[in-house]
């Protein structure tokens, strides 16, 4: 098993240092750099993904759609790319980054998050076939983004507990543009 490090960071963002993933994610969580993206097709639709039921954090929760952590010193965007690609098979164009946000959240199954979280936004042509990793994914769906922000302010026990700041992010940048 390869044992993944994750960058250890301020509030702000800056750098502290590292540990593995296992240990940032022990309650009450150490705060790290994360990433979460969101692909929209040309019809705002977002692209989502339920979380597979063999993940050690939020098994089964509907997510944005990819997330994970950067190596320490990665390139926030480059990782992002790469883990779209392991993820899904997808390949996007340009990935912009939108803002980072920082939460903090017990998953109810001995695991726990504290995340820096940079938000990445893309495009994907909704025709493209999607081949998800299912020890990743449990299943992929198309959502209208006005109808995901309604549901997970319905309904946030379904999702992961980052989606709101993930979409309190996208909202900020669609009004000031």
């Amino acid at each position: 098993m390869v044992r993944r490090i994750v960058e250890l960071v301020d509030a702000r963002g800056t750098t502290l240092g590292e540990c593995s993933v296992e240990e940032a994610h022990q309650p009450p969580g150490r705060l790290h750099r994360a990433f979460s993206i969101m692909l929209f097709d040309a019809r705002d639709r977002v692209l989502l993904q339920r979380r597979a039921l063999s993940k050690s954090r939020f098994p089964g929760l509907w997510a944005n759609t990819c997330c994970s952590h950067p190596a320490a010193g990665e390139d926030v965007a480059e990782s992002a790319a790469k883990r779209l690609d392991e993820e899904m098979g997808l390949h996007v164009g340009q990935l912009r980054e939108v803002g980072t946000f920082v939460y903090q959240a017990l998953d109810g199954h001995g695991a726990a998050e504290h995340e820096f979280d940079h938000v990445l936004l893309g495009e994907l042509d909704s025709s493209v076939p999607l081949t998800p990793d299912r020890t990743e994914i449990e299943e992929l769906a198309w959502l209208p983004y006005a109808d995901l922000v309604t549901d997970a302010a319905a309904r946030p026990e379904r999702y992961a507990p980052w989606v709101p700041g993930v979409i309190e992010l996208i909202e900020r940048t669609r009004s000031t543009s």
